[in-house]
């Protein structure tokens, strides 16, 4: 079977390099190893679809290769992405945090609408079809599967995702196929996954939720600060400000750098303040013990650990007997806690790949390999990954868009 290009890959980015490179007049197919095509994009958003994001700045996003993303994202942004799914009709809303979902607040929605457009172009999909080699014989790409098919194409684009939430279909086959042309891989490690802490009572502190600051340090230099819902779990830590930290600490820790995360769980308070607040209402209840002194300000089931973290062992000694040392010790632990980061959750756990293909060796202009000519790349596949937040999906439509743009320009 042979086509003018071959885009290995059916997930976001595959299918926006497919549908563009269509678009612009060629013969197009997409290879997929799945039984259907698509299925990380049912995950996102929590089953919503955070499709982009208003807010769409360089910071957000993370590479080796500096700022090798800028062109891909000036080419294509937010306002390019919702003009694309509007002129497939599926219209964009914005919610909190300039975050861009579907109108039906439904990932399948999004699923669908390319589904759909890639039906009424035509182009075929060959599912189950996971490739196991890719070779380039004179001007043709020749691509055998783990079925024994053989396909030929002039020109591929590699777009088969990273190594996160492999049941999806990204199990980093695609690092290998990269790597028999030629290309270095930039060592694949979870992002934007749940962190586990090298702390003695994990289980005491597992489900206690709040509202606060982590920090993350490495080699006991702060890093990065985030805002949100953090929740400590059994293994260790969790929430949205966790998942943002989380890369820095995957790939410091892949250094044998010493990691640490600084919880703030009184984020309305200076340390002055709280240090005031407190004064005052332990004069006012020095006769309440120390526990029953902070029911209704922090977690009860806190109490108990943050004492003993404390060095304060009887919780039931009345608050007129604290010391200054015990005072300074609670303040501190609620304004800055800190535990050391002993890794990652799994792969499966995260939501996006850091590290993958040296982007290095890729033309930031147009995708494609400038060690071989007419392979092109799209997606997480590409040692490039951004925050949560719509950041790594508009990656995957920027990408694709502009892979599938150049590829889709050629005479072949």
């Amino acid at each position: 079977m042979k086509h003018d290009i071959i885009v290995v890959g059916g997930g976001a980015s595959g299918i926006i390099a497919a549908i563009t490179a269509k678009d612009l007049g060629k013969d197009v197919a997409i290879l997929e190893g799945n039984d259907r095509i698509g299925k990380k994009i049912l995950t996102t958003g929590n089953g919503r679809c955070n499709i982009s994001n208003k807010c769409l700045d360089y910071s957000r996003y993370h590479s080796t290769n500096g700022n090798f993303f800028n062109f891909t994202l000036d080419t294509f942004d937010y306002k390019e992405t919702e003009m694309l799914f509007n002129s497939l009709g599926l219209p964009l809303i914005t919610l909190d945090d300039n975050k861009m979902y579907p109108m039906s607040l439904q990932a399948s929605s999004v699923l669908d609408i390319l589904r759909n457009a890639i039906s009424e172009r035509g182009i075929p999909i060959y599912l189950d079809n996971k490739v196991n080699k890719v070779e380039k014989n004179d001007k043709l790409f020749k691509l055998t599967t783990f079925n024994d098919e053989i396909y030929e194409c002039n020109a591929i684009i590699l777009a088969t995702g990273g190594k996160s939430a492999p049941k999806s279909g990204s199990d980093g086959s695609g690092y290998l196929l990269a790597k028999s042309l030629g290309h270095k891989i930039i060592n694949p490690v979870p992002a934007l996954v749940q962190l586990k802490l090298d702390y003695k009572n994990l289980k005491g502190l597992s489900g206690i939720k709040f509202d606060g600051y982590a920090n993350i340090k490495v080699n006991n230099k702060p890093i990065r600060k985030e805002f949100g819902e953090i929740l400590f779990t059994d293994y260790g830590i969790s929430g949205p400000p966790i998942l943002q930290l989380s890369r820095i600490t995957s790939v410091n820790l892949q250094l044998s750098k010493k990691v640490s995360i600084l919880i703030d769980m009184m984020p309305n308070f200076s340390t002055n303040e709280l240090k005031e607040f407190l004064e005052n209402h332990w004069g006012t209840f020095n006769y309440r013990s120390i526990f029953d002194s902070l029911v209704g300000i922090i977690n009860k089931k806190l109490i108990p650990i943050l004492l003993k973290e404390a060095g304060i062992f009887d919780i039931h000694k009345p608050c007129f007997e604290l010391n200054w040392q015990e005072k300074e010790s609670i303040i501190k632990l609620l304004k800055e806690w800190e535990f050391k980061v002993s890794g990652t959750n799994p792969f499966s756990n995260s939501q996006v790949t850091a590290g993958g293909i040296d982007t290095t060796d890729i033309n930031n202009k147009t995708l494609e390999s400038k060690l071989i000519k007419n392979l092109y790349f799209c997606g997480e596949i590409m040692d490039v990954d951004g925050d949560c937040g719509g950041f790594n999906l508009q990656w995957a439509w920027s990408s694709g868009y502009l892979s599938g743009t150049n590829a889709g320009s050629k005479k072949y």
